[in-house]
């Protein structure tokens, strides 16, 4: 009797997991990065930054995973993503009342656009704005200045992500 009723957990849980998966899959959701990007951009050129930049590997990286081929080469694009603004900033948020800093806020912020081999604008031009805080401690100076390039890393990983999504969003217009 307990093989048996093993067995129909077993099974109900196979069909709970089959159901919600159906259900998932016809409400629109999608893991992320497994939208498409515009036909235009199978062979991308990334302008606006240099080629071992962070934000130029973040793209590479992101644009390769949704099956994009990034080019070196202007003449063989079939479509150019424009980095044409890249800014970072460390602005103090907080300071106690002796005046020293506690904490920070670290912002990137990035503009582009997509234009086709032939000129015509894919994707116009955006703006995507991250930040966080970080707290500055003056005795643990070495570990915040490590903390505030990893944080540094993340908002060039999440500047890119959201951009990506525009980019796809434009790819089912």
């Amino acid at each position: 009797m307990r093989a048996r009723t093993s067995l129909f957990v077993v099974t109900g849980r196979y069909l709970c997991v089959a159901v919600v998966s159906l259900l998932l899959g016809a409400c629109g959701f999608h893991l992320r990065g497994s939208e498409s990007l515009p036909a235009e951009m199978s062979v991308t050129f990334i302008r606006g930054t240099a080629e071992f930049n962070p934000l130029y590997d973040a793209f590479r990286t992101s644009l390769e995973s949704h099956g994009a081929r990034v080019t070196l080469n202007r003449s063989e694009a079939t479509a150019v993503l424009s980095i044409l603004e890249n800014v970072t900033s460390t602005d103090v948020q907080t300071v106690n009342l002796s005046g020293q800093v506690l904490e920070y806020r670290l912002t990137q912020n990035i503009q582009f656009e997509v234009t086709a081999a032939d000129g015509r604008l894919l994707v116009e031009r955006q703006s995507v704005t991250q930040s966080r805080v970080v707290k500055f401690n003056v005795k643990g100076l070495l570990g915040s200045e490590r903390e505030r390039a990893t944080i540094r890393a993340d908002l060039t990983r999440d500047v890119v992500n959201l951009a990506m999504l525009r980019i796809t969003a434009a790819g089912r217009r």
